[in-house]
């Protein structure tokens, strides 16, 4: 079946470009980029004070060590506007494409560890997004 006349695996294809992108668009203009480049870089300087101290000070560098885990507390806060955002996104897609899209979608031409050479709805979104997720995000440089 398909719904815009192309073949399965390009309709999803295309679909699963639009749903990467608009996802990482939450991200980039949900979340303060230079915050979290601070912050990013703020948290391996700590880490590496931390590893330096880890043999001579202990106590100081547990110090570093939960100073650390506030940033990574607030990066974790930062990014729930849009995970949240996200996850909305993806519960209404999702089971459109499992409806959209039933069976095989594609057909490799190899056969891939774990999940062998015909692929459904399901897998063809995961292979396809996370590559686009990581070209999108180089692209338009956006932080996690």
């Amino acid at each position: 079946m398909t719904l815009i006349g192309l073949p399965v695996a390009v309709e999803e294809l295309l679909a699963s470009i639009a749903i990467t992108l608009v996802i990482t668009l939450f991200y980039k203009y949900l979340i303060n980029q230079n915050d979290v480049r601070q912050l990013k870089a703020s948290m391996k300087e700590k880490q590496a004070k931390a590893k330096e101290l880890q043999k001579a000070n202990p106590q100081e560098a547990n110090k570093v060590v939960n100073e650390i885990m506030a940033l990574s507390s607030k990066q974790m806060r930062m990014n729930t506007k849009p995970m949240l955002l996200t996850l909305a996104l993806v519960g209404i897609t999702l089971p459109y494409f499992a409806q959209a899209f039933p069976g095989t979608v594609v057909s490799l031409p190899v056969s891939l560890p774990f999940l062998g050479s015909s692929l459904n709805w399901f897998w063809w979104y995961v292979l396809v997004s996370i590559p686009l997720g990581y070209f999108f995000r180089k692209v338009l440089g956006v932080e996690l």
